[in-house]
């Protein structure tokens, strides 16, 4: 099995390399399960070099279309024998365990289950399962679903990423949707500024339970990480 994250990154510099060694770890990790798991990033500043110097995949392109830095971090990753591709922002961390176990290719994964991180909270969120295609990701597609739109699927322009994705997929043949949940922490968010969603918008929309993130986190992630993540936030305030 072969596995690609595609990751869009501008800016935020402490807080990309964080996520992107998390996402590392991962890929590590998936190795241990026998599947074979690779991360490209797609930017055009210091996110390059940051990128580069954790074993990822770069493409260059300017940040001025979002849906273009997706597009060809797919096609990257379709060129390059993707099986399952997951697109996947570069303020997020997603747990191991939620790529186990795939049903290739009949379904897309998606989770039920974010958690939006300010320096003070986190905000444990859960989709409604009949809002599947507004779900908080992230996709885990199959390759028959992206190679017949050329594993471009969504608008270039686009800044509302996962609707116009799926959109474009579903111009060609339809998704079957399948909600994973390994625990309620598999997928978080971390909210540094700039952000094109905000921690209040989320929790508006989908309800919560808040926590301590810190400590909450620390029972799910690699302690060090969730330090230097920690710290990173206390900057980004501080800025």
């Amino acid at each position: 099995m072969n596995l690609w994250f595609v990751t869009p990154a501008w800016q935020r510099y402490e807080m990309t390399a964080i996520c992107l060694e998390q996402r590392q770890r991962v890929i590590a990790e998936l190795g241990e399960h026998g599947i074979e798991a690779h991360q490209v990033v797609i930017a055009d500043d210091e996110n390059l070099d940051i990128a580069r110097s954790l074993g990822c995949a770069t493409v260059e392109r300017d940040n001025d279309m979002v849906g273009r830095k997706f597009n060809d971090g797919m096609e990257y990753a379709g060129k390059e024998g993707a099986e399952w591709i997951v697109p996947i922002g570069s303020d997020s961390w997603i747990a191991t365990d939620y790529f186990l176990d795939l049903e290739a290719p009949r379904y897309t994964r998606t989770s039920e289950a974010y958690c939006s991180v300010r320096s003070d909270v986190l905000a444990e969120l859960w989709v409604s399962p009949d809002r599947l295609e507004h779900s908080a990701g992230p996709y885990v597609f199959h390759r028959d679903l992206l190679e017949p739109v050329g594993f471009r699927p969504s608008a270039e322009g686009s800044v509302m990423v996962d609707t116009s994705t799926i959109r474009g997929i579903e111009r060609r043949r339809r998704i079957r949707w399948r909600p994973y949940t390994v625990h309620p922490f598999q997928y978080i968010g971390f909210r540094v500024s700039p952000m094109m969603t905000s921690h209040n918008r989320l929790v508006r929309r989908w309800g919560v339970r808040k926590h301590d993130p810190w400590t909450t986190l620390r029972r799910y992630y690699p302690p060090d990480l969730v330090e230097r993540a920690r710290q990173a936030m206390r900057n980004n305030d501080a800025g």
